[in-house]
């Protein structure tokens, strides 16, 4: 699901009043963390955030297809790709990595030593250029016995990743070349030669993956006069931050054959849409702050507006087809998110179909966490071999996606007879007032309640219903580590369906009473490591959960984790449930086991969710009266309302993006016809206390609606008797779960009592 971007939008929106972009400078500033060299590059640049205002929103990635012409979108064709991959050059170098010199023409290469190493010739290299050839920049070349053949090289930014095509030059297939602009977390004693350049060729924004790209083409100018080296085969690649700086150098240097991006993360081969907190990822925040000149600073104007940033990075991909390109990724990097990778493998292959090209696209997942293993550094030199002997790449690669869906397929197949057009419309209603807006008298309120939990269990799909499944905990093995007494101890369990679940129980001191109160932890859509942050904005919420003296019992949502293979098979298996039952079931055996877990007060369950947990945990609580309580965080907004002209995407998403709720994208094009929205579901859960925590500043959400359905779902808690069991906060923030917000959460599920009940 992508958007236009137009073709001026390269040009910084300039407002009439420099006051209210004064404004937007110190409502930032306000917000985020310190970052002293963003603001040493403000002081420098006098630079201002854009007039948001002024600007389009694009919650979609921006359509690589369609540009505007006449103030009107059109589909381009392939005649017309040259001209848009201009635009998407300017784009890119506008919004993201900056502008850098033109090539200057004169590098020379000084070979310093020259030696064998086994079979295979080393050089070490000067190259200089540049106005007075003052630019200095290192290079290694590794040569195979070559026979007069021109070889292919393969060039890298530092010694480590030579390994991705070390099996073909052993193979006498390829050369290697490293050279010396590196980031100085590889090679601490050589500093990066490259930030030298920054003052020697006049006054250019690059950022550092840009000039560390450009210098990467300097070597290719030099390699290409090797007569043994073949340059039309000049490759490139990396892993992590180098794999960032290939993507920047192949982008913008056509002679380069083809990349290896092996999990460049943010900034790199995910959209910054789909990697901020609401994913756990490394967001513009994050990544700007601690890495202030990686990217453009002015990305970091973007912080919680990743919706109005004018280009994204499926754009660089787009700029480096029909070449070949391997994208190579790990199921469980907390750099990247499956999901996402998949939304950019999906944006490139428009491009690489638009020019017949799609053999040349491939991805490759690997098991494990982000370095890459022996088999990745094989399977890397045969992609080398392939591409340059002009093989199918996706042949070798097939793209085989974790999170498939196609809404279209689905509805055509499986979704329930229903006449839309007969259903009426509605707003964010008063929960409490039948069809004809009249109030529901309070004996008839138990019957109403039953209406809304029928409703939402049509939404959810016709799935298995929830029966009572007794955990099984696993036993600690003998010599394990003895916890301290100042942090949680883990217990394992094995919940529901053979779901593996962690219970947390609190530290000594934070032991109040002998019967604790106790949560289960609905996480967000955060692939890597399911429960635990990759990235994140506070403490992790399972443990400052239990350090806040609740027994927290936390679990990955399907699609996460060690659940991916489930969710790539789901709706193959169950064609007309949906994944948010699948949560909700999984949230609700969550409760078996935490009932069963040692001094947990059965009175005082909670369910803690943030962004899909917390919708999942406001729809599992309509459901299950075991719930105590819920506490929400940026976890909804209300569907009716949720129209595709909204900032957030649209009500679509749950349908037609994620496929949470496959039956909602009946009502995609009259979202006002949802026969149930979250007024409702909220109010079904009354008297029970709900906190939702509803950052103002969370483009994921519709703020103002959801203000409104709190609103109006406080009348069924008045009904009840309990109108200040309802209680919204919102903090002046973007998405996330920070530590303040925690903080909240714990208290309130603290100044919660009991009721008495037992366990059933």
């Amino acid at each position: 699901m992508t958007v236009a971007a137009t073709p001026g939008s390269h040009i910084m929106p300039q407002s009439d009043s420099r006051e209210k972009r004064l404004a937007e400078l110190a409502r930032l500033r306000r917000q985020l963390p310190p970052c002293p060299l963003f603001e040493k590059w403000l002081a420098e640049t006098g630079e201002l955030p854009p007039d948001f205002d002024e600007m389009p929103v694009s919650p979609w990635p921006q359509e690589l297809l369609v540009t505007m012409r006449d103030g009107r979108a059109q589909r381009i064709g392939r005649a017309d790709w040259p001209a848009r991959r201009q635009e998407l050059r300017r784009l890119v170098e506008t919004w993201l990595l900056g502008s850098a010199p033109p090539p200057p023409g004169n590098v020379r290469g000084v070979v310093e030593n020259r030696r064998q190493e086994g079979d295979i010739e080393a050089w070490t290299v000067r190259l200089e250029f540049g106005p007075d050839h003052a630019a200095k920049l290192h290079c290694w070349l590794w040569v195979p016995p070559h026979q007069d053949r021109r070889l292919p090289v393969f060039m890298v930014d530092n010694a480590r990743y030579t390994r991705f095509a070390r099996a073909a030059m052993e193979n006498g297939a390829f050369a290697i070349c490293q050279y010396n602009a590196t980031d100085p977390v590889y090679v601490a004693e050589k500093k990066d030669q490259s930030e030298a350049y920054k003052d020697l060729f006049g006054r250019y924004d690059w950022s550092e993956f840009r000039r560390r790209g450009w210098s990467a083409s300097r070597v290719a100018d030099w390699l290409s006069t090797l007569d043994f080296i073949d340059p039309a085969r000049i490759f490139i690649g990396g892993h992590s931050r180098s794999a960032k700086q290939s993507l920047a150098c192949a982008a913008f240097d056509d002679r380069i054959a083809g990349v290896i991006a092996s999990s460049p993360g943010s900034g790199g081969s995910l959209h910054f849409r789909y990697c901020d907190q609401y994913y756990f990822g490394e967001s513009i925040e994050l990544l700007t702050r601690v890495f202030p000149y990686w990217v453009s600073p002015r990305v970091r104007f973007f912080t919680g507006r990743e919706n109005r940033l004018p280009a994204d990075f499926h754009m660089v991909y787009a700029l480096i087809a029909p070449r070949p390109l391997l994208m190579s990724t790990a199921i469980h990097d907390t750099v990247e998110n499956t999901f996402a990778v998949e939304r950019m493998y999906e944006s490139t292959r428009e491009i690489y179909a638009l020019l017949g090209a799609e053999h040349n696209l491939g991805l490759r997942y690997r098991p494990g966490p982000h370095a890459p293993d022996d088999a990745t550094y094989l399977d890397h030199s045969r992609f080398l071999m392939l591409a340059a002997e002009g093989r199918s790449i996706a042949e070798a690669f097939p793209y085989r996606p974790y999170h498939p869906w196609k809404y279209k397929a689905w509805a055509a197949a499986h979704a329930p007879a229903v006449d839309v057009a007969a259903m009426p419309e509605r707003a964010i209603d008063d929960p409490t007032a039948d069809a004809s807006g009249k109030p529901v008298p309070s004996a008839r309120w138990p019957q109403r309640v039953a209406e809304i939990r029928a409703q939402v269990q049509w939404l959810l799909g016709d799935g298995p219903a929830y029966e009572k499944v007794e955990p099984r905990a696993e036993t600690v093995p003998a010599g394990a580590a003895i916890v301290p007494a100042t942090q949680p101890r883990r217990v394992r369990c094995r919940l529901g369906h053979d779901i593996t679940g962690d219970i947390y129980y609190p530290p000594a001191g934070a032991r109040r009473t002998a019967a604790l109160p106790g949560a289960v932890w609905l996480a967000p859509l955060h692939t890597a490591t399911g429960y635990i942050a990759g990235y994140r904005a506070g403490e992790q919420v399972h443990l400052r959960l239990s350090r806040g003296g609740v027994i927290t019992l936390a679990f990955d949502p399907i699609g996460t984790g060690g659940r991916q293979e489930e969710r790539r098979v789901f709706y193959d298996t169950h064609p007309r449930w949906s994944l948010m039952s699948k949560m909700v079931l999984d949230a609700r055996h969550a409760i078996d086991a935490l009932l069963a877990a040692e001094n947990v007060d059965p009175s005082r369950i909670f369910l803690v969710g943030f962004g899909m947990g917390g919708m999942t945990a406001l729809f599992t609580a309509a459901l299950d009266e075991r719930v105590r309580g819920v506490a929400c965080v940026a976890g909804f907004t209300p569907f009716r309302t949720d129209t595709d002209a909204a900032p957030t995407g649209g009500m679509r998403r749950w349908s037609h993006f994620y496929g949470w709720l496959p039956r909602l994208g009946l009502f995609a094009e009259r979202p006002a016809k949802a026969p149930v929205d979250f007024a409702e579901i909220i109010a079904a859960i009354a008297p029970r206390p709900v906190l939702i925590i509803a950052p103002t500043d969370d483009w994921h959400a519709n703020h103002k609606d959801v203000v409104a359905a709190v609103e109006q779902a406080r009348k069924a808690y008045a009904l009840a008797g309990a109108a200040g069991q309802l209680t919204l906060s919102t903090p002046e923030r973007w998405c996330e779960f920070n530590n303040d917000m925690q903080t909240e959460v714990v208290n309130w599920i603290n100044s919660q009592p009991g009721t008495g009940a037992t366990s059933p």
